[in-house]
This record gives C-alpha cells, sequence and structure tokens, in this order.
C-alpha cells in the first residue's frame, strides 16, 4: 500500500479512489436494481473506509463477505494503516448474521483479527425492536482493536456496550438516545451517553435541523495510547438535507458547528458529511459518504490541538437472484 503524506492530498486521493470504483461498478449496481427482488440465493456483503487525519495517520480497511439464504454467513477483512516511518497490517476471518423484520433488525458479527502479530477476538451486535408505533429500543456491542499507533503496536483493544432509545414525539420531532460504557485493555473504562434531537423543518422537503450532544469520562486519562481526557462534552447544532434522485437513489448532506470542552479548556468545533444511497425500498443497498470533522473525538488519534479528521465509507449489500 501506499504511504499517503499531506493531510488535504491524502482525504483527496481516498475520495478520488472511492469515486473510481462507484463508477467502475455503476453498470452492475444499475443492471441489480432493474432486477431488484427476493435473493434467492443469498447475498454478497462488502465494506469499506479510507481514513486520514492531520496526526498524519492513515487507515485503509475493506472486507466482503457471503451471506445464505437464511442470513447466516462468512467474510474476511484486510486492513492498512500508515503513518511517517511507521505502518502496519491487519488480517481477520469471521462469521455474520443479518435479519430485517417489520418489528426488529439484527445485524452481528464475530471472529478473530490478525494485527501486527496482536491476535484477538473481535465481534459487533446492532440489534433494534419497535415496541409501538413511534419508540424502538436496542443494544450495541463491540469489540475491536484500538486503532492508534500506541494502540496497535500494544496489541491494545476495547469493549463497549450501548443501550439504545429511539423515539418519535410528534410526526416531525424524534430523539434518539445512546447510553453505556466502553473498557479498554489498559484499564481504562469510559461511561458515556449521546443525543441526536431531530425536527423536520419543511415537511416532504427533507430539510431538518438537529442538535447533537455527547459525553464520556475516563477513569485513566492521557494514558498516551489513545485521545483519552479526563472527560470530555460536547454540543452541536446543525441542518442535513436529503432528495431522492429518480426514485433509485438519494444524496444527502449535512453540516453542524459547536462546543467542545475538556479539563483542557474548550474549543469550537464543526462537521459536515455528504453521500448517496440507494433507495431503502429495494433489496440491493449502497451507500457512500464523505466526511470530515475537528471533533477530537472522531478518532482514537485526537490529541493534537490542531486536529482534522476526514473519511470516506462505503458498503453494499448485493442480493444474488
Amino acid at each position: 500500500m501506499y504511504a499517503c503524506r499531506p493531510y488535504v492530498a491524502c482525504a483527496l486521493l481516498r475520495a478520488l479512489t472511492v469515486a473510481g470504483v462507484l463508477a467502475t461498478y455503476t453498470p452492475v449496481l444499475t443492471y441489480a436494481q432493474s432486477r431488484d427482488g427476493p435473493a434467492k440465493q443469498g447475498w454478497l456483503t462488502a465494506d469499506a473506509l479510507f481514513s486520514n487525519d492531520s496526526a498524519r495517520f492513515n487507515e485503509d480497511r475493506a472486507s466482503l463477505g457471503y451471506l445464505f439464504p437464511n442470513g447466516w454467513g462468512l467474510g474476511a477483512s484486510a486492513t492498512h494503516y500508515d503513518a511517517p516511518d511507521w505502518s502496519a497490517y491487519g488480517r481477520g476471518l469471521y462469521g455474520q448474521y443479518r435479519q430485517r423484520g417489520t418489528q426488529h433488525t439484527v445485524d452481528a458479527r464475530a471472529g478473530i483479527m490478525d494485527t501486527r502479530g496482536h491476535t484477538t477476538l473481535t465481534g459487533m451486535l446492532d440489534y433494534m425492536r419497535r415496541t409501538s408505533s413511534d419508540t424502538s429500543l436496542g443494544v450495541s456491542a463491540e469489540r475491536d482493536v484500538v486503532d492508534s499507533i500506541s494502540g496497535i503496536e500494544q496489541g491494545l483493544t476495547y469493549n463497549s456496550l450501548m443501550l439504545v432509545l429511539d423515539h418519535q414525539f410528534t410526526p416531525r420531532f424524534t430523539v434518539g438516545a445512546v447510553a453505556g460504557a466502553m473498557w479498554f485493555s489498559d484499564h481504562n473504562t469510559r461511561p458515556m451517553a449521546r443525543t441526536r434531537w431531530n425536527y423536520e423543518l419543511l415537511a416532504n422537503i427533507g430539510l431538518s435541523a438537529y442538535i447533537k450532544t455527547r459525553n464520556f469520562y475516563d477513569s485513566s486519562p492521557n494514558q498516551g495510547n489513545y485521545y483519552s481526557p479526563r472527560w470530555l462534552a460536547q454540543y452541536l447544532g446543525g441542518l442535513s438535507w436529503r432528495t431522492a434522485l429518480g426514485g433509485k437513489a438519494a444524496f444527502f448532506v449535512s453540516a453542524d458547528l459547536g462546543r467542545q470542552n475538556t479539563e483542557d479548556g474548550g474549543i469550537n468545533i464543526w462537521g459536515a458529511r455528504m453521500g448517496l444511497q440507494n433507495h431503502r425500498s429495494r433489496t440491493i443497498q449502497w451507500q457512500v459518504a464523505l466526511e470530515t470533522t475537528n471533533n477530537h473525538a472522531a478518532g482514537f488519534m485526537g490529541g493534537r490541538p490542531d486536529y482534522r479528521y476526514t473519511s470516506v465509507t462505503g458498503r453494499l449489500l448485493f442480493p444474488i437472484n
């Protein structure tokens, strides 16, 4: 893999790489959408992440898998990390499960990951259940590698467990909340909570205003293995817009501004995200998104005063008919 140097050039190169991949596969996706229907032979699954930050830490991750018609499947992943005069590789194998119903959804993955000679069990679970016409409750759990230079070299991992609530107070006002904790293998525990308050400004236009909050506390802060202040509190306000493109895809964009406070003081923070995704009613599902922010909590390397983080993500669920 290449070692990308200037921050802006690296982010642009990754964005162009993903754009090129999408351009290559557009005829395939268009053909699949024209034959949209039940996945009689299962699904092909894929996802990718290309990220870069102002600490010049880069991560390129891709996974490819297959789901049988019953929702169970297998997959493999490959990751490359690099920074000035440093690089590392990761390889993983996993089993996966996916289920979509009118009352609940399940996404799960469990397997083994080897990163620079450190082997660990990894996995994730996202479960949501509709408990009423207005409310959904769920749980989100994850175990993964701490993807900072120090974390990778030491083989650090984290476990997380979150409870999730989504409630629609009115047809235009929705609140989502997540509360739980992260447990790092360097003996740091991080209780945390996040909320998102969303209000649709213009009905049926896709324009909304939102407020986001995040709070956490580290029991063993500032060890130098990853960004871990004693405490962090942030709030942001922003606008989002989503619009259909020809009935088969949707364009979305959002931008926000706010404040982030820690024991070392406060800074103004901002973020922006844009992307394309398939219409949710289709059996084939795909999304690509570009995001950039100066939020220190966006990545594990966020300790620099001038921190910036940019990522390009993509995912694909391709039915085999």
